[in-house]
């Protein structure tokens, strides 16, 4: 069976499996209820728009459109309301942007890795890897002209793209040693996301890629369906992977992991001109947002999960330099699309011109060996 004829049967196993949580789900009554109305009072809005999201109201992305919603009800004197429905369709992205397609909900919020399978390339250079690999880079992006151009890409699906805002930056991290060098990676099932990009970038490594939902995370990491993942400070710890992994590379920037707020366009046209300019005053600051909180200097995040037991390593120089050596392939391939291309020269324009900050030294006891 040859690699692609794999990752189909993979894929399509994926889907069957997705169904089948969805339907027990649905049959137990696992799927959270729809938040409250935020920002506002039901009584006095006009209008009320219900938003998705595929994490918990705890997770960055979370935190940051309660901030979204909670300025849609300001700006709006209450008039418009904003109503969140957190881990959409059990955690589902790719339902989540049918739906949205579809109008079976208005708006979402969808991470940027999953759009490629729905024929939206616009996102794909603020995922290549290493190369968005500090916040003070994405912040630079985000602000500048380029995220304007990859919001015009969700147009080809007839939806309107309204902000892009993050929910951390995903470093490797193992339920054995560390992940440090190609060499680390050789032959290791990572989890993924159903990312072309993401998928390839790993197999470029040297890893095995395994599609994998988000539920089943924690039993595959257990049950050693996979040796590792990919994923942010704030996934690990909202999920309780840190019951399962060993050590997490701190300085291992494999990609940021931002996430597309979109509203069907059908239904946005049916906005009034005040309402629509409600929600592109509240989502100005959306990305800002969200990267403050992934910055805050009072978080104790890092100094939580080594608590719990995760271990940190750092990878050094000529290690990280191997890394970024190992996939050149894939950018041999992404930069000859467009926009992708163009996009990654911006971006490597911007990086040059940034210094980011020092990292922070990790508590005491939390780095592995």
């Amino acid at each position: 069976m040859t690699p692609a004829i794999q990752r189909a049967v993979i894929a399509g196993f994926v889907a069957l499996l997705l169904v089948g949580v969805a339907m027990w789900g649905s049959a137990v009554g696992a799927v959270p209820a729809p938040a409250a109305i935020s920002g506002t009072d039901a009584n006095r809005a006009e209008k009320t728009i219900k938003v998705g999201y595929v994490t918990s109201p705890t997770h960055p992305y979370g935190k940051a459109l309660q901030m979204f919603a909670d300025r849609v009800g300001k700006v709006s004197s209450g008039r418009l309301g904003i109503e969140l429905v957190p881990t959409y369709a059990g955690g589902d992205d790719i339902q989540l942007l049918n739906d949205m397609r579809d109008g079976t909900i208005m708006a979402g919020s969808v991470s940027a890795a999953v759009w490629e399978l729905e024929g939206v390339d616009s996102f794909e250079a603020l995922q290549m890897p290493f190369l968005v690999n500090s916040y003070a880079l994405e912040s630079a992006v985000l602000a500048s002209p380029i995220a304007t151009q990859m919001l015009k890409g969700t147009k080809a699906i007839e939806l309107t793209g309204i902000a892009i805002h993050e929910g951390g930056i995903r470093k490797p991290a193992s339920a054995s040693s560390c992940l440090l060098s190609p060499s680390d990676f050789e032959g290791v099932k990572v989890r993924s996301v159903e990312s072309p990009l993401l998928t390839t970038s790993l197999f470029a490594l040297g890893a095995k890629p395994v599609l994998l939902p988000l539920s089943d995370v924690y039993l595959g990491l257990k049950q050693k369906v996979v040796h590792a993942i990919e994923a942010n400070l704030g996934l690990v710890y909202t999920q309780k992977l840190y019951e399962v992994l060993t050590c997490m590379s701190g300085n291992v920037n494999l990609w940021p992991f931002p996430t597309v707020l979109a509203m069907n366009t059908r239904a946005w046209n049916r906005l009034t001109d005040d309402q629509e300019k409600w929600i592109r005053a509240a989502a100005k600051d959306l990305s800002s947002d969200s990267l403050a909180i992934l910055t805050d200097p009072t978080s104790t995040l890092v100094g939580d999960l080594c608590t719990a037991g995760l271990k940190f390593g750092n990878a050094s120089p000529a290690q990280i330099a191997a890394l970024r050596a190992a996939v050149q392939p894939v950018y041999d391939k992404y930069s000859r699309k467009q926009p992708t291309g163009s996009i990654i020269k911006q971006i490597e324009a911007l990086k040059a011109s940034i210094s980011p900050p020092a990292p922070k030294p990790f508590p005491a006891g939390c780095t592995a060996p």
